[in-house]
């Protein structure tokens, strides 16, 4: 229901008028409505619409459709070049490129010291079960089998099938394709990188380094903002939000307050007009 039709006149007993209810009249293969629901619009128009998928299809979904689009990318040149292409093809699409924020996963192990943080990263790596990865692994990969290759070589492209070959997680696989060309792990090593990031980026440093990176990536075309993914909960999100977002507040680059109510405000995204409004008498 649009929020034109609400009158809300509780002396006069009228919650809303009818001429301005439109029936939805929906007809489809699987049901029928005729509607129209009895409530208004979200206090967003509409929730923001987030997008995940980074092949040639999951991009031009987004381009047209998404608000809000969480990426993985472990390098920052795949990163830069995933965003200049996403907002290239919503300005194709005929939106502005502002509309599409692109939120790339980062998973930071953060200390005092960058070999402390290297230590407790290596240490949560060593508690991952290798069977376990394996099966995820296959998973990503449309079940091919991994059992054949020991935990210790390290592990080249021609380990892992085609990624053409894989219909649903193409794009997170050349993540890790490309994550093995670029560093050459074992599988061990690549098993413990992906179990709790899941193929996004992860690092490990002092609260300064995790700061300097996010305003590398966001000054340099990389990213519009992260989805923060802590590899311990809730440890190191306390960290996060104790130690690196006042390092960010300070340099300009992350809010001191909330101006706004809902997650649209927040991200600064346009208001969407409904189609009902615009023909309301």
């Amino acid at each position: 229901m649009s929020s034109l039709a609400i009158a809300d006149d509780r002396a006069g007993g009228i919650y809303a008028q009818a001429d301005r209810i439109r029936p939805i009249d929906h007809r489809g293969d699987f049901y029928q409505i005729a509607g129209p629901l009895n409530m208004p619009r979200c206090p967003q128009g509409r929730p923001v619409l987030v997008q995940a998928g980074s092949s040639d299809t999951g991009r031009r979904f987004a381009a047209r459709h998404a608000e809000a689009v969480f990426t993985a990318h472990m390098a920052k040149a795949t990163a830069q070049e995933f965003y200049a292409d996403l907002k290239r093809l919503a300005a194709a699409e005929g939106r502005s490129a502002e509309h599409v924020l692109i939120l790339p996963g980062l998973s930071p192990m953060i200390a005092a010291t960058e070999a402390e943080a290297q230590r407790l990263a290596r240490e949560v790596n060593e508690l991952t079960d290798p069977e376990v990865g394996r099966k995820r692994l296959s998973g990503r990969f449309g079940g091919h089998d991994f059992s054949h290759l020991p935990l210790d070589r390290p592990l080249v492209p021609e380990d892992f099938p085609d990624p053409d070959t894989v219909q649903a997680a193409r794009s997170r696989t050349e993540v890790i394709l490309n994550l093995v060309r670029r560093d050459k792990p074992t599988l061990r090593q690549l098993l413990g990188y992906l179990a709790g990031a899941r193929g996004h980026f992860t690092t490990a440093g002092t609260p300064e380094q995790i700061a300097d990176l996010i305003e590398d990536w966001f000054t340099d075309g990389a990213a519009d903002g992260f989805n923060i993914m802590p590899p311990l909960l809730p440890t190191q999100l306390d960290v996060f939000s104790a130690e690196v977002i006042p390092i960010l507040q300070r340099r300009g680059l992350f809010r001191s307050e909330y101006a706004g109510k809902t997650l649209r405000e927040h991200y600064g995204l346009a208001w969407p007009k409904s189609a009902f409004e615009e023909t309301a008498p």
